[in-house]
Order: structure tokens, then sequence, then C-alpha cells
């Protein structure tokens, strides 16, 4: 069986202010569909996080049924689903006991987990079984089990609950939400809990075939290879920059061994990290310039409205760092205002942006004509 592991989504998401739904959409319709055919793919995996809040705008939405319906109308491939700890589990499980009958399989809510699925090749069965996320107030009190406390916890007793159901199969795939220990972090991921530990033990997985995992945003490894993080759909933050992102393909053989194949991901605009001296960054060659892009200056003097002149050459510019440039002198600017002049409030401000230095005698010259000229216009005649 040849299975397609995809996770986090984050359908909906926004950067820096822009909608990212045309990005995703681009991924989606022209790369990962047409992979699912290519690659001849017998099931595909979404390990949560499917849209990036709770309640999603309505292009996100209508992006999630598109794909779906292509999935498993058109192409007749399963589609297992789990909420992450970003989807509200209660309306992304909405009408799925309906959509199990069109091969869409999605798990939110605990009180409609059903246990395993069980799908069929020429080799025999295959049972998939579903975790998601659930917070370990909510799997306590489902269970009515006050020894719940952790992540770890509420995983395993929800693992216990669907694995009770589980079939009589040596291929098992297991589909969860979680922050395994060992992955590594990123900046875009929100933590799944706020004091404590939101860790679990990566070797709750050991006894299955393949376990698809849904939360980092790397992909990447956890242990062994046949547990994986597939990291999510696009680069969501900076930090991410120089992640390749991508779906992993699993040959699941005979015996229930699994074999991994990273497919990449081609954005339509990459995120980018572009560092330098401002002259050099913008006399530089690029044909990537409608990339998301953060500028990162080597200079030490600042640059006179410069996000505005990179943004004529990077048209989604998103940030301008200056991480060298010099802090501005501590100088005594105790005075009172209503008895300062506009020249010598001028002043204080240029010493300010100078590190202190005085203007030369040009820049003094300059200034007095540029004063002469503004309080001529205003008829006040100089000061």
């Amino acid at each position: 069986m040849r299975i397609l592991h995809t996770a986090d989504w984050h359908l909906g998401k926004m950067f820096y202010g822009e909608y990212l739904t045309d990005e995703q959409a681009y991924v989606l319709l022209n790369q990962f569909l047409p992979m699912i055919r290519e690659e001849h793919i017998d099931a595909v995996i979404l390990a949560g996080d499917v849209y990036d809040r709770s309640l999603p705008p309505t292009a996100a939405v209508e992006l999630f049924d598109e794909v779906a319906t292509k999935i498993t109308a058109e192409m007749g491939v399963p589609f297992f689903v789990i909420s992450g700890n970003h989807d509200s589990a209660a309306r992304l499980s909405f009408g799925s006991r309906l959509l199990e009958k069109q091969g869409l399989y999605i798990s939110g809510e605990l009180d409609k987990l059903a246990g395993a699925v069980q799908l069929e090749d020429e080799d025999g069965p295959v049972a998939f079984l579903s975790l998601p996320f659930a917070e370990p107030a909510v799997v306590r009190q489902f269970f009515h089990d006050d020894t719940i406390h952790s992540h770890e916890d509420a995983l395993r007793r929800l693992m216990d609950y669907q694995s009770n159901r589980l079939p009589c199969c040596s291929r098992t795939v297991c589909i969860a939400h979680a922050f395994a220990a060992g992955g590594l972090t990123c900046d875009s991921e929100r933590p799944l809990s706020i004091g404590g530990s939101d860790a679990v033990s990566a070797s709750l997985f050991d006894g299955f075939s393949y376990t698809a995992l849904g939360h980092l945003h790397g992909p990447q490894k956890v242990k062994q290879d046949t547990i994986r993080y597939a990291g999510s759909l696009l680069k969501y933050s900076f930090g991410e920059s120089r992640q390749k992102k991508g779906a992993v393909v699993i040959q699941l053989d005979g015996a229930g061994q699994a074999t991994t194949t990273i497919l990449p991901f081609v954005p339509q605009h990459d995120v980018r990290i572009i560092e330098g001296t401002f002259d050099a960054i913008m006399q530089a060659a690029d044909d990537r310039t409608d990339d998301y892009v953060l500028i990162r200056l080597a200079d030490c003097e600042p640059i006179l409205d410069g996000m505005a002149k990179v943004r004529r050459k990077y048209s989604h510019a998103m940030v301008l760092e200056t991480p060298n440039r010099k802090a501005t002198a501590k100088t005594d600017r105790q005075f009172d205002l209503r008895k300062t002049t506009e020249r010598q409030l001028f002043s204080s401000f240029a010493a300010a942006m100078q590190d202190g230095r005085s203007l030369t005698e040009g820049e003094q010259a300059c200034v007095d004509e540029l004063w002469k000229t503004l309080l001529t216009q205003e008829g006040e005649g100089l000061l």
C-alpha cells in the first residue's frame, strides 16, 4: 500500500497581514493533487491543523472542500483527517459519519471516534488508527479518569481506547497530532500547553508500522524513520526559511515494513531572509523579487525611509532589520519645550541620530539655508 502523509496546512493563515489562501491553493491544486495520481497513492493522511484557527475564513473552508472532494469523490482515494490544536474539533467533525461513506474519515470530537478504519490491498488489511488532538482536561472529563494530567496521559488513554477496537492486523498506521519528545520546534508553532510538559514519548508509537505525526512544521523523523512529521504545507515564519517543505510517501509492504520518500513542494512565492548592506542588496541581481522577504541590513548608519525603498525592488518585503545600527548617544535632552526654538530641537535630533556627532560646517550651512527658506515662506523672517 502506498500512503501520502501531509500535515499542518493551516488554511486561512495570515502572514504579516496577508492571507496565504492563494499560496496554499497553488501548492494543493497544482502539486499535491497531481502527486496523488502520479505516485499511485492508495490513502492520504492529513495529521491535524487543517485550518489556522477554530473559526476559519470562508475561502479556507472552500479550499478544503475542493481538495477533499477531488481526493475522495473524483479520485476515489480514502482521505484520513484529524483535528489539531489550531482546529475546532466540533466544527471539523460536522457530518463526519456521513462523509465516511465517501471515503473521507474525519476524527475530531472524542464521542464520535469509532475505532480503527481498515483498508485492503493485495497483501491484506491495513488498519488506520486516528488520534485527534485533545487537551488533557477534555480527555479526563470524557473518560471520567482523574489520573489523566499530561498530554502523554491523554494520548495514551486515547490510543488504548481506539486500539481496543483495533482489528487483528499486523499492519497498522497511527495518525496523531502531538509534540513527540526529541522533535525540533520552530517559532510558528503554537505551544500545546502553558506550563507543564506538552511532550509525549516517541516510544508510544513503537508498535505501529508507521506513525504520521502533525504539529511540528519542520519535516523530520523522531527516533526512527517510521515515526515522522511531514511538516507544514508552506513556510509560515522566517524561522522556517531554510526548511524544505513537502509530503511523505510511505510504501508499506506485505510484512508491515515501511519505507519513506520525501517529495518536495515548490511555493509560488518563497519565504527568504536576505542579508547584506543596503546598497549591496539593492544592486544585486535577483530573479525572485516577488518572494516574501526579511531584509537584514549590515549597515551601521540608519537608512532613511528604508522599507519604502526596499519595496521598490521587493514588493513583498515584510520586515527590515538593522541589528548593527549604532545606539543613539545618551545626550542631555531634558529641556523645557516652551523655551526651546525649532532650530534647537532640530540640533538635538540631529545629534541623537548621529551618535552624538555635531553637524559639520557644510551640513550646518545647508541647514541654515533650509531654515531661511522655510521661515521666509512663512513670512516670519529668521529666528
